[in-house]
C-alpha cells in the first residue's frame, strides 16, 4: 500500500476537506476492517494540515463508527460501509424507524416542557445552543453533535418527568450515532439549523406549545431530507 494516500488541501473548509478525503480512501476499497490508518503525524504531513484539523475529522468518523481509536496503539478501520448504506442497516434500527420514534418523542416532549420548564432549564438549553453554534462554526463536528444531543436532552429534562427523561437518555445514544453518520454521509449538503433551535427555545420560554411543535416538525423534516436534506 502506498504511503502517499492523501493529497494536500488547497481550498475549502479544512475539516470538510479532510473528512471527505478520509472517507473517499476508506470507502474506495483500499482498506478493510481492521486495517490501521496512517499515524496522526503522517496524516498531518500528507494532508498539509495541523493536528487539531486531523483530530476533528477522525473524531466524527469515530462517532459514526467508521474508525476506532485504540489508545496507545493507533486508529483502525472499523467499517468500510458507505454511511448511506450503513444508515439503513446499522444495528436493527433503520433511518425511518429512528425518525418515527424521534418525532413521537419530540412532539410530546414540547407539550410537557412548555408547561413544566424552569428558568434553570432555559439557561441550560441556551448554554448548549451556544456550544453547538461555536462547534459548528469551527468545524468541530463531533462536539457539535454532542452539544446538539445535549440540547435536546436538556429539553427532555425540562419536562420534569423521570420516565420520559430515562427514555430520552437511552434514545440519545442512537441519536448521536445517527447524526454523526448524517454528517459523514454528505458533508457538502450540511447546513446550520441554529435559527430553528433558537426559535424553538424562545417558544418554550414563552410557553407557546403550538409554535414549539411547528418548529420541532420543521427541524425533523430537515433531518429526514423532506426539505433540503440538512440537519
Amino acid at each position: 500500500m502506498s504511503k502517499e494516500l492523501f493529497k494536500p488541501v488547497q481550498k475549502r473548509k479544512l475539516v470538510d476537506e479532510i473528512l471527505e478525503q478520509l472517507q473517499n480512501k476508506i470507502f474506495s476499497g483500499q482498506f478493510k476492517p481492521g486495517d490501521k490508518l496512517p499515524t496522526e503525524t503522517e496524516l498531518m504531513e500528507q494532508l498539509s494540515v495541523g493536528r487539531s484539523t486531523v483530530r476533528e475529522a477522525v473524531k466524527i468518523l469515530v462517532h459514526a463508527e467508521v474508525l476506532q481509536v485504540r489508545h496507545g496503539d493507533g486508529t483502525y478501520i472499523k467499517s468500510v460501509k458507505h454511511p448511506e448504506s450503513y444508515l439503513k442497516s446499522a444495528k436493527r434500527y433503520n433511518e425511518q424507524h429512528i425518525y418515527e420514534v424521534r418525532k413521537m418523542l419530540d412532539m410530546q416532549l414540547c407539550e410537557i416542557a412548555v408547561a413544566n420548564r424552569t428558568e434553570e432549564d432555559l439557561e441550560k438549553m441556551q448554554t448548549y445552543l451556544t456550544q453547538r453554534k461555536k462547534a459548528l462554526d469551527s468545524g468541530n463536528y463531533a462536539d457539535y453533535v454532542e452539544a446538539d444531543v445535549y440540547f435536546h436532552f436538556a429539553l427532555a429534562q425540562s419536562t420534569q418527568n423521570e420516565l420520559f427523561i430515562d427514555l430520552y437518555r437511552d434514545f440519545c445514544a442512537i441519536l448521536k450515532k445517527y447524526l454523526s453518520n448524517l454528517i459523514v454521509k454528505d458533508i457538502r449538503q450540511y447546513d446550520d439549523s441554529t435559527v430553528i433551535h433558537e426559535q424553538l427555545l424562545l417558544a418554550i420560554r414563552e410557553r407557546n406549545v403550538e409554535e414549539a411543535k411547528l418548529l420541532t416538525l420543521e427541524n425533523l423534516k430537515q433531518i429526514s431530507g423532506e426539505k433540503d436534506n440538512i440537519i
